[in-house]
């Protein structure tokens, strides 16, 4: 049993110092991402003194027809791609990537079609600008529900911080 035991603790620290091995970077790495391979979002991301921030102030969707505003800004999905591709011209603007995006908070009104924020359609259309082909990178997250934002019809609003 002892025997067992020893070799449990053995294979766990083993686990444990792959894992933190997974989560380091070489010293000189201005930005090091933290958290579990292929998860949705980060644990934590680490800059170092020599990184350049760029911060990004709230934005929300386009309407879908600017000649028509009876016609919204569509659904939390629709709105939330919008939303990114507005802050991906920032970054763009700026001289930053969609790879350099270290930190979001996404504000979210309840659908009023169904009375519940869709978190499903925003992580959907987050997986469009994460985790794929052209952005292998995530980032820390925080996702708020809120009563409204500055415009009926508006179901989402991004703010950003984006590091190199």
């Amino acid at each position: 049993m002892r025997v067992l035991a020893a070799l449990s603790a053995l294979v766990f620290a083993a686990a444990a110092s792959s894992a933190i091995a997974q989560d380091a970077a070489a010293p000189d790495e201005n930005v090091v991402r933290n958290g579990r391979p292929g998860a949705l979002l980060l644990e934590s991301v680490e800059v170092g003194p020599a990184a350049r921030y760029l911060y990004i102030g709230g934005h929300a969707a386009a309407l879908l027809d600017p000649t028509d505003p009876d016609k919204g800004y569509g659904d939390t999905k629709t709105q939330t791609l919008s939303t990114l591709g507005k802050i991906k011209t920032v970054l763009e603007r700026r001289g930053y990537a969609m790879s350099d995006l270290i930190k979001l908070t996404i504000f979210v009104v309840a659908d009023p079609a169904t009375g519940q924020a869709d978190y499903a359609g925003v992580n959907a259309a987050y997986r469009e600008f994460f985790l794929n082909e052209a952005n292998a990178n995530t980032v820390v997250r925080t996702a708020l529900e809120i009563k409204a934002i500055q415009a009926p019809g508006l179901l989402v609003e991004i703010e950003g911080v984006a590091a190199r």
